[in-house]
């Protein structure tokens, strides 16, 4: 489990937040006790790869607003009634503009980079091949072909793009953060003495929707939604798209949309000083991110319902429908296409589907339901072999290596040379007999060109660099790359299909064909695949059956592929009980707490699970407190994996007083800094339990001899901490852990301190139970 303080790069661009304050200050003194939230403790920030307390957040938040209901007159009505609820609001409009003008950005320069592989435009050097093909009357007049003299134009075409996947591999690894990871953290088994080792944490590479998944669980990475990662996440999308390897845009633009939220959160302290706040606006900047990939504002709503969201209330959805919305429009009025169109692959179906089609739809489903599994299997595998082997310690070399093998293979065939969203949405589209009405990349006067494409060979080649591909470090995402084997695959059937219909017309089984004119449209079948392969790799249904729609601007079809994505999800969940996000999740060991399974619990009571070997601060024994003891005690903990738990604060009966964080812990011993190392520090000091009015001068005040001295660390105690006995139902345990958010629970019994229960580590035992199979 990841555990410690990432080690990045600092600038005046990018601030870091080291041992400060959660809550102010200003209330650690005495005179301000009222305005603290009782017994509760004050908080420091959290630091990297611990989880945060929805609980304290909330009542954090219940504080604020109490103080705002304070305020009396006009400038309270102005407060309360319009600032306050307008913030939300305008937060999720600004991070929608930015989002669709990121998003434009980012196609339009996508385009043009990759055009340059072949060629350039003679009318406008800035012009993407697409847009100046349709600017001449001749088919791509205006538009240059390189022609090398020394080298062939397959060696030019791998060469510009290695270079594009080279430099998005140097800015990776050169953005990457050094963590300090300790093995086996989310195990439920008490670990004594784990050695922690140092990693490398590439923040820049792959689609970033697991991490992203699991901070809005409640995770904390600093740095992976900051500046510095956006930066090279946006520039490094650029390239690798326009490279032509397997990699699509979708799934790092949700990265990107998050980390656009992450920062405007920065305007608002409302947001930016409150964690579970926070997480309410990145989800609905996550949507946002979904709706720019696809021009699917609807679609992006789900899937981050669906797929990304660990808390979604109905604010959250209509905030981030709305920021969906805006970004969809500021994309469409960006038009980085030229096409003035937001549906990506516009279809014009002009037949409905027939009844027998049917058991086609079924079968698609079953090959995306396969290939999904397999791919979850065989991508982890080479993950871990990255990991575990030479491989991972030259990233750059095995960038260069993909990228040189993808594209030698890929430009021997025209179909696979072009761009994935190009091939997707060619494969979407009917087949006219007039070539000149076919779309750009079917145009040619081959016909055999299109059995080319849809040869098995093809289907091999695509869902094998598919694998090889998603997880070398470069910013690349799954979801077009499976949406285009999916296709491949489809239009496959549906061309069998519909040769089967004008080879047997006499067969009762087409006998609702009519005989002057085709029967089965492939393109749809291409509909389907794209959306069954898409749900067997992920495991999201209704998302994907939304994006499809409104990326076709075709509802006539929902049927076919709801058919198509259910049968999927079935078989794949058969063979994998879990999706790549979730696997990717466990193989980055962040930890996640899903709380739509149902286990079948192996352990009875909280006793059985709890933790008895934590080290506690007793306030009776003052010689056991002292700054050099606490330090060291802080020092193992963090070296068991347990950087993010805390000490039970009992006296010398046993009887629970409080809990202390180590991150508020930590941050105390900070501000000793000038103490001598054996000054004993207090943590029950009685002032602290007390009621004052809010500003009360302190001269009024009858303090004791340690009020407000640095080794008084009762304000940083939580003098409420959630308890539970040691007879409860263990079932009592998961329902407080889930709905109440929160990062442990102590054990007593009659008052009296047994062990405590982190959220870790009973992830760690819901884990054991899914490797069991008691899941339901």
């Amino acid at each position: 489990m990841l555990r410690a303080e990432d080690e990045a790069p600092t600038s005046w661009l990018i601030p870091r937040v080291r041992s400060a304050l959660y809550d102010s200050e200003n209330l650690l003194s005495a005179a301000h006790l009222g305005r603290r939230n009782k017994g509760k403790g004050i908080r420091a920030w959290y630091t990297s790869y611990t989880t945060i307390d929805w609980l304290h957040d909330d009542i954090r938040e219940q504080a604020r607003l109490r103080t705002l209901r304070a305020i009396g007159g006009t400038k309270g009505w102005w407060l309360n009634n319009v600032w306050d609820p307008v913030q939300g609001w305008l937060l999720v409009v600004l991070i929608g503009l930015l989002c669709g003008l990121f998003a434009g950005f980012i196609s339009e320069w996508t385009e043009l980079f990759a055009g340059w592989k072949t060629g350039y435009c003679r009318a406008d050097w800035r012009l993407s091949q697409p847009i100046c093909c349709r600017l001449s009357a001749v088919e791509c007049e205006y538009w240059h072909v390189w022609e090398p003299r020394m080298f062939s134009r397959t060696a030019v075409f791998v060469a510009v793009g290695g270079l594009y996947t080279l430099v998005a591999a140097f800015l990776v690894v050169k953005s990457a953060t050094r963590v300090t990871m300790a093995n086996h953290g989310v195990s439920s088994s008490v670990e004594t003495s784990v050695s922690p080792t140092v990693k490398m944490a590439y923040y820049g590479a792959g689609s970033g929707i697991p991490e992203v998944k699991s901070i809005l669980a409640g995770f904390v990475i600093h740095g992976f939604l900051g500046v510095r990662i956006l930066i090279v996440k946006t520039f490094g999308l650029i390239l690798c798209c326009a490279s032509g390897i397997m990699a699509g845009k979708e799934g790092p633009m949700v990265q990107i949309a998050a980390s656009l939220g992450n920062i405007s959160t920065r305007i608002f302290d409302k947001y930016y000083k409150n964690e579970a706040k926070k997480r309410e606006i990145i989800s609905a900047a996550a949507a946002a991110g979904v709706s720019v990939a696809f021009g699917a504002p609807i679609g992006g709503v789900l899937f981050s319902l669906e797929e990304v969201s660990y808390f979604f209330p109905n604010k959250t959805m209509l905030r981030s429908l709305t920021c969906a919305l805006v970004a969809a429009l500021i994309l469409k009025a960006y038009d980085p296409f030229g096409t003035g169109k937001l549906v990506l692959f516009q279809t014009t179906y002009d037949m409905d589907y027939h009844w027998f089609e049917m058991l086609a739809f079924v079968i698609i489903g079953i090959f995306g339901g396969l290939y999904g599994a397999l791919f979850c299997r065989l991508n982890m595998a080479i993950n871990r072999l990255r990991k575990n082997t030479w491989v991972g310690r030259f990233p750059i070399l095995e960038v260069v290596v993909v990228t040189a093998a993808t594209l030698a293979v890929s430009y021997q065939n025209p179909f696979t040379r072009i761009g994935l969203g190009e091939l997707v949405g060619s494969l979407f589209q009917e087949c006219p007999t007039n070539a000149s009405q076919r779309p750009h990349s079917l145009s040619s006067d081959d016909e055999g060109e299109i059995n080319k494409l849809l040869c098995l060979w093809q289907l091999l080649n695509r869902s094998l660099f598919a694998i090889i591909t998603f997880g070398i470090k470069v910013p690349s995402g799954l979801v077009l790359p499976s949406m285009s084997i999916g296709a491949i695959f489809g239009r496959i059937v549906g061309t069998y299909m519909e040769y089967l219909t004008r080879a047997h017309t006499d067969s009762s089984l087409f006998a609702q064909c009519p005989s002057d004119s085709r029967c089965v449209i492939p393109g749809i079948y291409a509909l389907v695949g794209a959306g069954a392969t898409l749900t067997g790799a992920t495991h999201t249904t209704i998302a994907v059956v939304a994006i499809l729609m409104e990326l076709t601007g075709n509802l006539i079809y929902t049927l076919p592929v709801l058919v198509g994505v259910m049968t999927a999800r079935w078989i794949a969940e058969y063979f994998s009980p879990s999706g790549i996000y979730d696997m990717l999740l466990e193989h980055a060991g962040h930890p996640y707490f899903d709380t739509k399974t149902q286990y079948i619990h192996t352990r009875r009571t909280a006793a059985e699970l709890m933790q008895t070997d934590l080290e506690t601060v007793c306030v009776d024994f003052e010689n056991e407190n002292s700054l050099a003891l606490l330090s060291a005690r802080l020092s193992r903990i963090s070296q068991r994996g347990l950087g993010d738990g805390g000490f039970p604060v009992v006296n010398s009966r046993g009887h629970l007083l409080g809990w202390i964080a180590c991150a508020e812990l930590e941050f105390a011993i900070a501000r000793c800094s000038t103490l001598d190392p054996s000054t004993v520090c207090f943590f029950n000091n009685p002032l602290w339990q007390m009621d004052y009015p809010p500003l009360v001068p302190e001269s009024t005040i009858n303090v004791p001899q340690y009020k407000d001295r640095l080794n008084d660390f009762t304000p940083f105690v939580d003098q409420t901490p959630l308890t539970i006995s040691a007879n409860s139902p263990i079932e009592l345990v998961a329902n407080l852990l889930s709905r109440l958010g929160i990062s442990y629970l102590c054990v007593v019994d009659k008052g009296v301190y047994c062990g405590v229960i982190f959220k870790k580590a009973y992830i760690g035992y819901v884990k054991e139970l899914e490797e069991a199979g008691y899941v339901r």
